[in-house]
Parts: C-alpha cells; structure tokens; sequence
C-alpha cells in the first residue's frame, strides 16, 4: 500500500477521530483495510544517536501494529535537523543522551514552521539523572527560538496525552526519574513533550526478540507502562484533541467505568 504523507492523516475532524479510535479500540492489531501506513521519523542531531534511535523507533512501529490497527512502517526514517522533509512526518522523535546544539537560523525556521501546521517533536533525554538539568537548559534555548516567550511546563495528569489510547498514570522510561511529561503548548496543542526517563529505549529489542535494555527500579511493568505512554502520544499526533470530544468521553466512562482526573488536583 503507497503511503500517504501526514497532510493526509492529519486533517481529520474530530469526529473522523472518534470513529478512528473506534477501529483502534475494537480491532486490536488488525490491519484496518482501507489505513494508510504511518512512518516515524528519527529527527537526526548526530549521525550515530540518529541510527541506533532509528533502529528503537522502529520496534515502536511493531508494538502499534501489535496493540492498535495503525499501519506502521517498521524502518524509521532518519530526518535531518534542516530537512524539508519534515513535512513528511505528523510525529518526529529526537532521542538523545548528548548536549542539543544551537540551531541555525534555517533550523528555526524549517522546524516552527513544521510545528506551526501540525507537527509534535517528542524529545527523549537517555543521558540519565546526572545530566538532566543541564539538558532542560539547552532545549530551553531551543524553545526560546523556535518559539519566542514560550517555555517547558509541566503537563497536567488530566492531559489527554496520558488517555488518548491507554490509561497512564504518570510518566516513566527505562529509567523512572521524573514523573511527568514536559512540554510546549501553542494555544490548545502539545507541539513538543518531553520525557526525561528514555522511553525508547524500552521497545529495543535483540537479535532473538528478547527486550535488549533492562527497566530500572520496576522492570517489565514499568516498561509496558513506558510502551503504552508512547502509543498514547503517536494517537495524539495523528489525531490531536479528539479524546476531548464529549461523545467519547461519555462513551469510554461508561464501558471502562473510570473517572477522570480532577484537573484542580496537584
């Protein structure tokens, strides 16, 4: 089947969203007939990080095909920081345990405008704990840049980016370092998250199918939580705000009998 570009995908209404995750919610891993098939992109900083992220992104690709009825390819695409290719994907993910350099004017302006129209970049810090606030500082200036007066927050356990296909509690990764997701919102939409706890690295696999990095301190049920948080956010990415159409909230309530957070609460 040709693959669609993300212009595609992406341009669903919310109630073309609705019926989407109805397929996805009953089908399982069935193909879905008329899909399109999804590529994930690695966005490349250095030509090493880009490859072995690439390699993960692409066991990701598997475990949407075995848990949803999203078609994905399962080769993710390396795109370079200043690639008009950008265009191409609805999510880019840039895993990375090195300092980001600064972006070049022609960065900036490939990378906004991307983000602008519909893009989300998820970036995944693997550099563990001794590190990290060195990092947010650096992908701080990269937020100054690609979008003047915005900063990181803290995004709120009521977010739909924590239910828009599993039920997640919290945050977490190979390594459980902090609890939430970070990140950028431009008026009602996440263009970047932000984890801290190298979540990719959680879908590597060996040679023999067997999961290649261990999970630290909770082991393989931290690491399905850290699977599901990342099927969540590529939802999110094709299909933005639908879980916060008030059909299917109604809907998911009375099937699964859960309650949804309090959005006051810390």
């Amino acid at each position: 089947m040709k693959r669609t570009t993300w212009w595609s995908l992406r341009r669903w209404t919310n109630g073309q969203c609705w019926w989407a995750f109805a397929v996805l919610l009953f089908a399982g891993s069935a193909h879905a007939q008329s899909g399109s098939e999804l590529r994930l992109g690695v966005l490349q900083v250095s030509s090493a990080e880009g490859t072995a992220s690439a390699v993960s992104l692409g066991f990701l690709g598997v475990e949407l095909e075995r848990r949803t009825s999203i078609r994905a390819d399962h080769r993710a695409a390396q795109v370079p920081l200043d690639a008009q290719r950008l265009m191409d994907f609805p999510l880019l993910v840039l895993a990375t345990r090195s300092m980001l350099p600064e972006l070049t004017a022609k960065q900036v302006g490939i990378l906004s405008s991307w983000m602008s129209v519909g893009g989300m970049l998820l970036v995944d810090w693997q550099g563990g704990g001794g590190e990290i606030e060195r990092f947010r500082v650096a992908l701080e200036s990269w937020v100054h840049a690609l979008f003047p007066g915005a900063t990181l927050v803290r995004i709120p356990k009521a977010s739909v980016l924590y239910r828009s296909f599993y039920r997640v509690a919290e945050a977490t990764g190979r390594l459980h370092l902090v609890e939430d997701l970070f990140g950028v919102q431009i008026g009602e939409r996440w263009v970047m998250v932000v984890s801290f706890n190298d979540m990719l690295s959680t879908v590597h696999r060996r040679s023999d199918g067997r999961f290649s990095q261990d999970v630290l301190p909770g082991g393989e049920a931290q690491r399905e939580q850290a699977i599901r948080l990342m099927v969540n956010l590529v939802v999110y990415a094709l299909c933005l705000d639908y879980k916060d159409d008030r059909l299917h909230l109604d809907y998911l309530k009375s099937r699964r009998k859960w309650r949804l957070p309090d959005p006051t609460s810390p």
